[in-house]
């Protein structure tokens, strides 16, 4: 089976999707399938190949609006042309606009939500608009919808009426690593608190050092992470840090040092406004980390009971969480061996993987039926 995948801003540079296309489409590979992934020219990888998937970069237009559709559009234009791929899953609810084109040639597909678009905060009345309509697309475009979410899932089903296949995110279990790079970024173990996630509006980092700020501590605050087209926002985040020297921002993170960063913190926190199913909240629990997230209803389904939340949007009470926390370790201890056993019993990258194959093997059957009998 030939698998593409449509379409990721870089391997393996990237956020969430990109994740989530790299863990399955590994995995796929290692079972003996052909992956393709179409990228931006513009991070990542060149042609090529990154884990056994072959790596595809097209032309884009780098503006945040336009950016991933513009590599959507000519990723499908090359799929409709070529022709060879079994199955296309395209990730996210804009793009699922250019998923009618390879259904439309008989080729099976798939859409794979990722979180409500018009949910977040960085668009304005045009593109809220547009991720709206785009809703549309992704239950009627495709052959089939999934979603990591399972309250997504309600909602498109309760809107449309049509089903779409709950298919969540996953973990591989890892090993802690010791501390040995965080050491030279002048952290110690224990001793910092994990911001780890895409520098976007809608990941809430913003109400973090708002909220960090205002405690008395010496523990460090730790951001890790980055964003294209954000330089406004990032700008706005170190205007609100200050000359504080508690807070770190190290850029974009990924391999060993992330690991170093997951095994070695104190506690992770996560004040999203809008998600999917968080990766980043399920690998910190993958470490045995106490987790703090805001208390939308996608955080709570990967969260439970697990961690502690607060006021979506309400610095002051992730400020009252903090302290609490900051001050009773004992709370902290108590969550960690219930995370890492609620994240790994629950959310397998295997799993995943085996519930995709499942169902691109299903869609190509189907398909292959109904030409049979035209």
């Amino acid at each position: 089976m030939h698998i593409a995948y449509v379409a990721v801003k870089g391997m393996p540079i990237g956020g969430g999707i990109e994740k989530v296309t790299e863990e399955i489409g590994a995995r796929m590979v290692k079972k003996g399938h052909a992956v393709t992934v179409y990228s931006s020219r513009d991070y990542g990888t060149v042609d090529g190949f990154h884990q056994g998937m072959r790596i595809v970069t097209v032309p884009s237009i780098n503006t945040r609006a336009l950016h991933k559709l513009s590599i959507c559009y000519h990723a499908t234009r090359d799929i409709v042309h070529s022709r060879n791929a079994d199955i296309v899953h395209v990730h996210a609810v804009g793009p699922s606009v250019f998923s009618i084109f390879p259904r439309m040639k008989g080729i099976p597909t798939v859409v794979q939500t990722h979180g409500l678009e018009w949910k977040r905060d960085k668009w304005g009345i045009i593109g809220k608009t547009f991720f709206k309509l785009s809703d549309y697309s992704v239950v009627y475009f495709p052959d089939k919808t999934t979603s990591v979410s399972k309250v997504q899932k309600k909602y498109y089903e309760d809107r449309f009426k049509r089903e779409v296949v709950y298919i969540p995110n996953g973990v591989s279990p890892m090993e802690k690593r010791p501390a040995k790079w965080i050491l030279e970024q002048r952290l110690e173990p224990d001793r910092y608190i994990l911001f780890a996630a895409r520098l976007v509006q809608e990941k809430g980092a913003h109400f973090l050092i708002e909220a960090y700020r205002k405690l008395e501590t010496d523990m460090k605050l730790v951001i890790a992470g980055d964003a294209t087209h954000m330089e406004k926002y990032k700008a706005e985040l170190w205007s609100l840090a200050g000359n504080d020297p508690r807070i770190l921002f190290l850029g974009f993170v990924t391999g060993e040092p992330m690991q170093e960063l997951l095994s070695n913190a104190y506690l992770f926190c996560l004040p999203s406004t809008v998600e999917g199913l968080p990766v980043a909240l399920l690998d910190a629990m993958n470490y045995g980390n106490c987790c703090v997230s805001s208390d939308i209803p996608e955080n709570l389904e990967a969260i439970e009971d697990h961690g502690y939340v607060f006021r979506n949007r309400s610095p002051e009470d992730l400020r009252r969480v903090l302290a609490e926390l900051l001050e009773h370790p004992g709370k902290v201890e108590e969550k960690k061996a219930a995370a890492l056993a609620h994240v790994r019993k629950n959310y397998s990258w295997d799993r995943v993987t085996e519930q995709m194959e499942a169902l691109y093997v299903e869609l190509i059957r189907n398909r292959r039926a109904a030409g049979a009998h035209r």
